[in-house]
């Protein structure tokens, strides 16, 4: 685990951050929000390559609101407390794209992260159904995000953490892949027999 840093938002919000790397190769942030009363716990925030095994658009990152699980979101811990009061918790996870940090806006203010789906936030972190969160909900995270973002590009460990998660789907690349030879060579071995079958029929013809 690295030491406690901080980072500010394109919104001028100043968030301090320990990170640690996960299991897999993920960057698991720690984070708490720095404010003139003093320093706040906000929860975790998981950063790593797109998940998906064979993506549409190449580079996007995955964005995991609290920490465990991958899959189940109620299995999930330390979600970041950055919704209002009828849903505190910000839940789910998120395919975002940095490439948007790099286009130019209308106004000149600094670029901001898309979402490709809506925020969603829940009363409580597990067993509790997951709504779609205020906007003032949204442009927090999503002022937090890019912050995160930015601070995971410029990370030096990032690159090895990368590594560490495109073996990690490299196996399953490579379990899937197999499965899919496996049905091959099944079906091959049907047709094979179909095929034998029907040269000695041919045969039967061919020696009448």
């Amino acid at each position: 685990m690295s030491g406690t840093n901080t980072f500010t938002t394109p919104a001028g919000a100043t968030y301090s951050y320990t990170v640690e790397t996960g299991e897999n190769g993920e960057a698991v942030y720690d984070l708490s929000r720095v404010l003139q009363d003093g320093v706040f716990p906000v929860g975790t925030v998981v950063v790593h390559p797109n998940w998906e095994l064979s993506p549409a658009v190449a580079g996007l990152l995955n964005i995991q609101f609290g920490k465990g699980s991958g899959t189940d979101r109620h299995e999930r811990t330390d979600a970041p407390k950055l919704g209002d009061m009828e849903l505190p918790f910000v839940v789910g996870s998120h395919l975002v794209n940095p490439a948007d940090l790099t286009t130019e806006t209308d106004n000149g203010a600094a670029p901001l992260l898309k979402f490709r789906k809506r925020m969603l936030g829940a009363a409580y972190e597990t067993n509790s159904p997951a709504e779609n969160a205020s906007q003032d909900t949204f442009d927090k995270v999503r002022d937090l995000v890019t912050g995160l973002i930015t601070t995971y590009q410029t990370d030096k460990a990032t690159p090895a953490r990368e590594a560490t998660y495109t073996k990690f789907l490299n196996t399953q690349r490579a379990e899937a892949v197999q499965t899919e030879i496996n049905k091959i060579d099944e079906k091959a071995k049907a047709l094979a027999f179909i095929r034998a079958q029907l040269t000695d029929k041919l045969n039967t013809y061919k020696t009448a």
